[in-house]
């Protein structure tokens, strides 16, 4: 699937004010935000009906970056 910079920037604009993209995987959609922002992430947990005991993944560019998160 090839993307247009506009879209791109339009998605990273999305994520970094606290809101919600819908995004493709290999299989499936996902819904994505900012992973250190908390209201977006409880907006994923209202919009999944998920319970809070459940976790969710954080999707990273490198392996270093994995510290900022533990």
């Amino acid at each position: 699937m090839n993307y247009l910079p506009a879209d791109l920037e339009k998605a990273a604009a999305t994520i970094k004010n606290g809101g919600i993209i819908l995004y493709p995987t290999d299989t499936i959609w996902g819904l994505g935000c900012d992973a250190t922002n908390d209201e977006a992430v409880a907006k994923i947990f209202q919009l999944k009906m998920r319970s809070p005991s459940k976790s969710m993944i954080i999707l990273m560019r490198k392996d270093e970056d994995l510290f900022r998160y533990i």
